[in-house]
């Protein structure tokens, strides 16, 4: 008989009088199964033909798998029918329900078939008897199809007889792990800009936005230019995708030549993890944002809005015990990691009341020794340090960037997600991309208050978490830290200055002042007088335009409206209001962030991203043919200047052909350059032979005067030629006495068309 096993199926044997549960690990090729001892935790072999006739005998009896509800699938539980589900989520769910009935349909076969005790064959005239006389009942059970012979052939091979499961029995066909794009333009470009990204880059690699911008952008213009040909449109990752699927081409050597820092730290040596020989040695300390939404009442029981709570951890590094958790909707701050640091160092008797000592998995608490926190403003502030320095506790700050420093405190944060917060209702199971392709609303089914969620989570730790082995350690954490901590040589350290932690310490972050005022969590707190006075007492002069000053801030989370600074100099507390009063007034900054991811999403509606690539993706062309461009004109301007200056250089010769017109002559310009002819303005200025700069122009009103002595000169040549004609008649009459001057020369003409021919003659 073959024996098929999946890992964490279980079986209950007996054992010296007694029975004990063992899981399946693995198998080794062509070798025992490996069990492990849920009491002892030792792992324990068995041979396969010794296990299946245990099994076949019912002396080992199979209990239901660890991880039986991972074999069916999630939309087979689902309600096809219910309201606002979207075609393509009710197709997958009548899929998936279709396996259900199949693999229902072959359970009741296999079931008669073991039921039989061998009356039937697994050949085909065997299993056609086994469908034939048994297909009446199974039609009065709902299973109105026939199987086939191979199907039921292959699912008799499933599982061991009298021990059929039903999620053995569903079919994986249709699964699969990593989409493919089989465009060969797709997977040209996607080629390319996983070659761009880890590249070396001058003098920095590109961003992944820009990366992932460029991709889309000639991809939406090849699909458009598709349409136009009228060819079937291109299939191509959009944005989340596209990013998921550069960074999961990462490898060593490519993340080498874009970041050998971050790749050496990455995929260099491992360091060895915290370690400690004894409860309270070492605890670490972190805060992440849960995986649920929820609730926020009003005082009539209405939903006012809906959150994603913070939780705040302390775990012991020898036993793995949770000594603090505190949920809230606090943003991170030294005052909930103070309410942490409060919670270990007392005994919690509301756990001990409600669920008693429940073998120690209530007991944790005491004062440690060293304490590892994350490296965060509100973690390494002057109040933290002397709040534990003077309370008799070690502060370990963890490097920036390393999470690994705190590796036991995060992987108990993902033991918080598959246990308690994606399972329940409001949970966020699954990435955002995942979340959106499956078009699930978990904000939506948030269904738990603050308060309650609490409850629930430490009903979680105290019956769980504390009192489930952990791999590991090889142990159980209650039974690790009762051990010890009931030890006489090592014992539990508590805390002498408990009302030291009892102290309000406010949110007290530092932060940087200048001449424009505070800057926190995206708030500019300012007022110019108040600002100027606060560092004309704490800066010198030479410091005040430009300087800045590291200050003490206390930050009061539910009122965005002002800050208040300590001032060292001058011992007092400054407050310096927001800049924008009339938004900040009244919000908290929860509230304020809200706003402004609406204020967000209305942006993106009104430009959407395609839009937004397209005009990027348009400008860096613009931008790149602007500096080609320049380039080119540039070096046409460079070439144009080579070329003048080597025609400077060298010799002129003018070659003549027939009916050239060539004029000779020598100008000689005057000092002044108010010569009474014009010079030429095509004549070179290396061709007059003067010292002297050429007059460029004549003088002003020079034109006129010019015109005026030509009029002039010519009246009187004309008035000589007519004076000593002979054979005109000139009369000129006898002034009045009383007349002088100019009116006796005046001439008086007779011969009026003798003159203008000899006018008309001079003027030709």
């Amino acid at each position: 008989m073959t024996l098929k096993l999946d890992r964490g199926d279980r079986y209950r044997i007996p054992f010296e009088n007694r029975t004990r549960d063992y899981t399946f690990v693995k198998q080794v090729a062509g070798g025992p199964l490996i069990f492990v001892d849920e009491i002892t935790g030792r792992p324990t072999d068995f041979k396969p033909r010794d296990l299946a006739k245990m099994i076949a005998d019912r002396v080992a009896i199979p209990l239901l798998s660890s991880n039986w509800i991972e074999r069916i699938d999630v939309y087979a539980l689902m309600d096809a029918s219910a309201p606002h589900t979207s075609l393509e989520t009710r197709k997958k769910i009548l899929a998936a329900q279709e396996k259900v009935a199949e693999a229902s349909m072959m359970h009741f076969y296999v079931v008669r078939f073991d039921a039989a005790n061998g009356a039937y064959s697994t050949s085909r005239p065997g299993l056609a008897a086994l469908v034939e006389h048994n297909y009446q009942a199974a039609c009065r059970s709902g299973h109105l199809h026939r199987p086939s012979y191979s199907a039921l052939y292959r699912a008799l091979q499933k599982g061991v007889p009298h021990q059929r499961w039903l999620s053995d029995l569903i079919s994986k066909r249709g699964a699969h792990s990593k989409r493919k794009w089989s465009d060969a333009w797709v997977v040209e470009r996607l080629e390319k800009a996983v070659e761009h990204f880890y590249s070396n880059g001058n003098p920095k690699p590109p961003q992944l936005h820009e990366v992932v911008t460029t991709f889309l952008a000639e991809a939406i213009l090849e699909d458009r230019r598709r349409s136009v040909n009228g060819e079937p449109s291109l299939k191509y990752p959009k944005k989340t995708a596209l990013e998921n699927f550069i960074r999961g081409e990462e490898t060593p050597e490519r993340l080498a030549r874009r970041d050998p820092i971050v790749a050496l730290r990455k995929y260099g040596g491992k360091a060895q993890g915290a370690t400690a020989d004894f409860p309270l040695q070492k605890v670490q300390i972190d805060q992440t944002q849960i995986d649920e939404w929820i609730n926020i009442y009003d005082e009539d029981g209405n939903i006012e809005d809906r959150k994603r709570p913070w939780l705040v951890s302390i775990l012991d590094v020898y036993s793995r015990m949770i000594l603090a958790a505190i949920l809230t909707f606090e943003e991170p701050s030294s005052y909930t990691v103070q309410l942490a640091i409060k919670q270990m160092l007392r005994p919690k008797l509301f756990l001990i009341d409600r669920y008693g000592r429940r073998k120690g998995a209530t007991d944790g608490s005491g004062q440690p020794m060293a304490m590892t926190l994350d490296n965060a403003v509100e973690n390494v502030g002057v109040s933290m340090r002397l709040l534990l320095g003077d309370a008799g506790i070690d502060m370990e700050v963890a490097p920036i960037g390393t999470p690994q420093a705190k590796a036991i405190v995060e992987r108990c944060f993902h033991s918080y997600n598959q246990g308690l917060w994606h399972n329940a209702p409001g949970g966020i199971p699954y990435k955002p991309h995942a979340i959106s392709a499956r078009r699930l609303k978990p904000q939506e089914k948030a269904q738990w208050a603050l308060d309650f969620a609490t409850g629930v989570m430490w009903d979680w730790i105290v019956n769980v978490h504390h009192l489930r082995r952990n791999r590991s350690l090889e142990g159980i954490p209650a039974r690790l830290w009762t051990e010890k901590v009931n030890d006489p040589m090592v014992g539990r350290s508590v805390s002498k200055r408990l009302d030291l932690f009892d102290v309000f310490c406010g949110h007290r972050k530092w932060l940087r002042i200048d001449g424009a005022g505070v800057i926190y969590d995206g708030h500019v707190f300012h007022h110019p007088k108040v600002t100027a006075d606060f560092l004309k007492a704490t800066l010198p002069l030479a410091k005040r335009s430009k300087g800045k000053l590291e200050v003490q801030a206390i930050v009061y989370p539910h009122d965005c409206s002002f800050i208040t600074i300590i001032d060292p100099v001058l011992n007092r507390f400054v407050r310096l209001p927001n800049a924008k009063a009339r938004f900040a007034d009244g919000l908290t900054y929860p509230e304020a962030k809200s706003i402004r991811a609406t204020d967000l999403k209305l942006d993106r509606d009104f430009v959407s991203e395609e839009e937004l690539i397209l005009a990027k993706y348009e400008y860096f062309k613009k931008l790149d043919m602007a500096r080609a461009q320049e380039r080119a004109e540039r070096a046409l301007r460079q070439a144009k200047k080579e070329r003048r200056k080597a025609a400077e250089e060298e010799l002129v010769i003018w070659e003549l052909i027939d009916g050239d017109h060539i004029e000779l002559g020598t100008i000689e310009p005057t000092i002044r350059g108010d010569a009474p002819y014009d010079v030429p303005q095509e004549m070179p200025a290396m061709a007059r032979r003067t010292t002297h700069k050429p007059h460029k122009d004549l003088p002003r009103g020079g034109a006129k005067a010019k015109q005026t002595r030509e009029i002039n000169k010519r009246v009187k040549e004309l008035c000589e030629e007519t004076a000593t004609q002979t054979d005109t008649k000139i009369s000129v009459p006898t002034p009045p006495p009383q007349a002088t001057g100019p009116l006796a020369s005046i001439p008086v003409v007779e011969n009026v068309a003798s003159l203008l021919a000899r006018l008309a003659a001079d003027l030709d």
